[in-house]
């Protein structure tokens, strides 16, 4: 068994892992091999933030995992090590000898935790490892994982350090004439209407989106808001999975200041698995039509100015949200996933009828 960092002539190796160790089920959503080969190029050897590393026996993979070293407000951490695309066949042994090359590493940094997972860019993309849920295919951004990952972290002496919920409402017995009542009168209150997300001045909302998201944020909220920056570089990354009709914004209508964002993303998962990777002429074909037949929605992002967060603004919000899920032929839908400890944000959900439908756990160690 040889422990080792991924270097160009192995990386190809260390994206299609994952295939194989999954051949055998159903619910597992490959990635776009092509994106993520882009992705893992720049940050592995062109901005060299990240490392991966792999385990092998005899030329065949049996683990990998990818780190990068950052700031952790949780853990009033400085130097923390990040760990995501975690991977690995059921085999005590392999997770330890993985794990002790990536702490070895992290120490040379001057790391103090490993936490973990994360996705790269993106703090709330793949957020955690799945812990109870496993009964559905995964929807767009959230990790997916064989249920033993959990055991192998916690025999290697992780614990948790939180957990993020995600929740699913019924579609079909929503009380819509509940949230309308309190919508409109949330609105004829407060003076607030919502609106979807207009491509013709996306830079403004844009703004408004990272002006409601800043002032949000508090402590509980794992990562701190992205500039204007990062944000453009997010939309234009996801701009082929995003639905106007998805992306809504309170504003006070004396003075069109934001109080309130949603953003939901249909669900390309479903999309992934019938393209099993591909990005080429095949794979982009059949994107175009299996994209019309979306079921699914995953209310990824619900940000509310403190001073609003129990005004009703974010029940319009999902009114409105409501709406566009009908006209669109949804039947299933996801939101979070939320802290477990952000009050603010789980109640909310509950309040509308949420009930928690998957758990992703975070594990950290000191080390």
């Amino acid at each position: 068994m040889e422990v080792s960092i991924v270097d160009k002539k192995r990386l190809k190796a260390f994206i299609n892992f994952p295939d194989e160790l999954y051949a055998d089920d159903d619910n597992y959503v490959p990635y776009m091999r092509a994106d993520i080969k882009k992705t893992l190029t720049k940050l592995l050897f062109k901005d060299k933030t990240y490392c991966a590393v792999i385990v092998t026996d005899n030329g065949k993979i049996l683990a990998r995992t990818l780190f990068t070293i950052d700031k952790n407000k949780q853990l009033k951490s400085d130097k923390c090590g990040f760990f995501s695309m975690f991977e690995c066949v059921n085999n005590q042994k392999v997770c330890n000898a993985l794990f002790d090359k990536v702490t070895e590493l992290m120490r040379e940094q001057g790391a103090d935790y490993i936490t973990g997972t994360y996705f790269p860019y993106d703090q709330d993309n793949r957020r955690g490892i799945l812990y109870q849920g496993f009964d559905r295919a995964p929807l767009i951004f959230t990790s997916y994982n064989k249920s033993y990952y959990n055991d192998l972290l916690e025999n290697y002496g992780m614990t948790k350090q939180k957990d993020a919920l995600e929740y699913t409402i019924d579609i079909a017995s929503v009380d819509y004439a509940r949230w309308q009542k309190i919508a409109n009168y949330s609105e004829q209150k407060y003076g607030f209407r919502v609106d979807t997300l207009n491509v013709n001045r996306i830079d403004d909302d844009i703004r408004d989106v990272q002006y409601v998201m800043e002032r949000a944020t508090n402590d509980i909220i794992y990562q701190d808001a992205p500039d204007i920056e990062a944000l453009r570089s997010i939309v234009k990354q996801w701009k082929r999975y995003l639905n106007k009709d998805y992306i809504l914004i309170a504003r006070s209508n004396a003075d069109n200041k934001p109080l309130g964002v949603a953003v939901a993303l249909p669900d390309y998962f479903y999309v992934f698995k019938k393209m099993n990777g591909r990005t080429d002429l095949r794979g982009l074909m059949t994107f175009a039509k299996e994209s019309k037949n979306i079921k699914s929605l995953r209310a990824l992002m619900q940000y509310v100015l403190p001073e609003y967060q129990r005004s009703g603004v974010a029940v319009a919000i999902y009114k409105r949200m409501y709406e566009a899920i009908l006209n669109n032929g949804i039947t299933y839908m996801e939101l979070g996933t939320v802290m477990e400890n952000n009050p603010s944000g789980n109640s909310s959900i509950l309040a509308m009828g949420g009930e928690v439908a998957r758990i992703y756990r975070i594990y950290q160690k000191k080390i």
